[in-house]
């Protein structure tokens, strides 16, 4: 065998290796958001090594090329490989045209998702796709993802026997995701591949008895850690998923009655649980259990189900004013300041998703990058069950569930980089089923049709060991060159920006140095740094000292970096407010003033805006402005507080006594004596 493809196979199979290990990378003490940054890396360097060795075996080896002709020799597309394609198309352009592109391919820290991410993942669909389908590796490859999953399903019960620390709130067990709702999206995944490996068994020998034993367990464990993580999203996603699983069988099993008739039974079944739990939610055993009172609180009404709720309105409002290609990929944020339902003031006040897949889509990329995200379940479903013949009725049924559960978890929660890498996998997997074997068109036979001779095939053999060399060498310097473009600046800004954050050394200008190199990376960090460098410059020194010169270095620093922030985003409303309460903590309200009422501008009915500029305003001694933008801030949502606590105040400083005490009357507000 040619060496070059030895070497090429080594690397992309100790690549599938180390996939199904990421969701364990943290660097806690190097990274900032260790449980989101160290994986979110080693997923595009593996990918980027993996495909870079894929192109030499697609060029050595036609059976590891994509498929674009059938058995027929009729041209098509492949369905998944060209939905895949549009849309990649589809969120590239609306990163291009939407509010902030830089953010759109790169993500943040905190998520690093962006554009950049989705290429990722498809290079891996198409590594995984054509290399495991032409060694006969996909069986293997997925038990052992399967296996890996028990090592993480262990180790959250580990957390919940108090072994491990639980890093999010102590009780809802996180593995080393170091969010509930990540781990429940990792352990859903794993109860519906464990499902389909065991509806494949036929229980007639020993081997497959206890086959059918170890994947039961592993769906006992994951079911463990799915109700420990009380993520209801992902609970009502396994729901959803056995719901239609049982539903499918029950309508196109045709020639096993009784395993029909069993499909009947588990949906009748489920049907009486969700409706006893439903009826029983305010019993005392219920509501007694952090986990169980967690999935009896889902409610439209009220908490996160209300505050769901509005977020989509504003999401709704935001997608009506860009509908075909969005706002681009991250800047949900744009929407959720410029629609803010006032009635949020209880929640989170910089939302950076919508909780919905469906509108975080149409926000990214419009109706056509909704429509994009869609097909690429839609084609999956056509795949399975038009073009995976070798596959019974229970089989794509499970299949199918799986993908269905995980869609309706994902109409509560978002992705992360463990959850899109099994999603990419399944994906590459029925991409692989949708094909049929195609030596004879690609022409992997040795013998020739027409005679030749032997020194035209020496020569031909030699010219293409030389090209085999080249390709070899470019795709070694294409894997460096995307390792150092695609990561090391954005790897180098995080790990500066923590050293900047935690370390203290004999030289005071160190920490300084550092903030200056951490921005000087100039990668999709930035912005966190320049935040992190306001808050640092007036957290971290002993204010009851004075304002000393190093602390004034860092002053003058964070306010030049804040403008720049503020320049390169001007209609970000965060970036207005950072830098107007910045300059107003300084005492600087000339400069404050007209960052924070271009953040008012921005985002008119969000409270926290007015109670800033009103607050200025009130240090320049104008109580008549003051008074006009605490008004307006109560009248946003009277029932909010602190809102009625600030206007309360101002009418008092304004001598308006009898007005202050009319407000009260008709909101009283505990405690509060005028």
């Amino acid at each position: 065998m040619n060496i070059h493809k030895i070497l090429a196979n080594a690397v992309v199979l100790a690549g599938f290796v180390a996939v199904p290990f990421i969701p364990f990378v943290i660097l806690s003490q190097t990274t900032f958001f260790p449980f989101i940054v160290g994986k979110n890396f080693a997923f595009r360097i593996v990918v980027e090594i993996m495909f870079s060795a894929w192109l030499v075996l697609a060029f050595i080896d036609p059976a590891y090329r994509l498929k674009f002709i059938s058995k027929t020799r009729t041209s098509w597309f492949g369905w998944l490989l060209g939905a895949f394609v549009a849309f990649l198309g589809i969120i590239t352009l609306s990163a291009i045209f939407g509010e902030n592109p830089t953010k759109s391919f790169w993500s943040n820290f905190e998520r690093m998702e962006g554009v950049v991410t989705y290429f990722h993942l498809f290079a891996y669909f198409v590594v995984a796709s054509t290399v495991l389908t032409a060694r006969d590796m996909w069986r293997p490859y997925l038990n052992f993802h399967l296996g890996v999953g028990v090592i993480m399903a262990l180790y959250g019960v580990m957390q919940w026997a108090g072994v491990f620390k639980v890093v999010q709130d102590g009780i809802r067990i996180n593995g080393t995701l170091g969010n509930a709702e990540y781990m429940s999206t990792y352990a859903l995944f794993n109860i519906f591949l464990a499902g389909f490996f065991l509806v494949r068994q036929s229980f007639t020998t020993a081997g497959e008895r206890v086959r059918v034993a170890i994947y039961g367990a592993i769906i006992l464990l994951q079911m463990f850690v799915l109700y420990h993580s009380g993520t209801r999203g992902a609970v009502l996603g396994l729901f959803a998923g056995l719901g239609l699983i049982t539903l499918l069988v029950a309508i196109f099993e045709r020639n096993n009655k009784a395993v029909r008739r069993g499909a009947i039974g588990i949906l009748l079944a489920m049907f009486i649980f969700v409706g006893g739990f439903i009826a029983l939610r305010d019993a005392s055993f219920i509501q007694q259990s952090p986990i169980l009172s967690r999935l009896a609180a889902i409610s439209p009404s009220e908490g996160t189900g209300k505050a769901r709720l509005m977020v989509w309105g504003m999401a709704y409002e935001g997608f009506k004013e860009r509908p075909i290609l969005g706002w681009g990929m991250e800047n949900f944020n744009f929407v959720f300041n410029k629609y803010y339902d006032p009635n949020m003031w209880g929640q989170e006040q910089w939302f950076d998703r919508a909780h919905n897949v469906f509108f975080d889509w149409l926000i990214a990329g419009g109706i056509l990058g909704a429509l994009g995200y869609i097909s690429l379940f839609g084609c999956a479903v056509y795949c399975i069950w038009r073009r995976a013949d070798e596959l019974s009725v229970v089989e794509k049924s499970v299949l199918t569930g799986l993908l269905g559960g995980y869609f309706f978890q994902n109409l509560f929660v978002f992705d992360s980089i463990s959850s899109l890498i099994y999603f990419g996998t399944i994906l590459a997997f029925v991409e692989s089923m949708s094909h049929p074997q195609m030596e004879s068109v690609y022409g992997r036979a040795t013998k020739s049709a027409d005679s030749k001779s032997k020194v035209e095939s020496k020569k031909k053999v030699t010219e293409e060991e030389d090209l085999t060399i080249f390709v070899s060498g470019g795709a070694f310097i294409l894997a460096l060159v995307l390792i150092y473009t695609v990561n090391y600046n954005g790897f180098k800004q995080n790990t500066t920006l923590i050293r900047a954050l935690t370390e203290r050394s004999a030289d005071p200008l160190n920490n300084l140095k550092l903030f200056k190199d951490t921005i000087a990376y100039d990668s999709f960090g930035t912005a966190e740094a320049r935040e992190q460098l306001a808050s640092f410059s007036t957290t971290a020194f002993d204010q009851t000292k004075g304002i000393s010169d190093l602390q004034k270095q860092y002053i003058v620093l964070a306010g030049e970096e804040l403008e720049k922030q503020v320049k390169e985003l001007p209609s970000d409303a965060r970036y207005q407010l950072f830098a107007g309460s910045y300059f107003a903590k300084m005492g600087e309200m000339d400069k404050a003033l007209p960052y924070l009422t271009r953040a008012v501008e921005l985002s008119p009915a969000k409270q926290t805006m007015l109670f800033e500029l009103g607050s200025a305003y009130y240090r320049k001694k104008d109580t008549a402005k003051t008074e006009e933008l605490f008004k307006r801030a109560f009248e946003l949502a009277p029932e909010f507080e602190v809102a009625e606590k600030y206007y309360l105040q101002i009418l008092m400083a304004n001598g308006k006594r009898a007005e202050a005490e009319k407000v009260l009357k008709a909101y009283p507000i505990s405690g509060i004596k005028l």
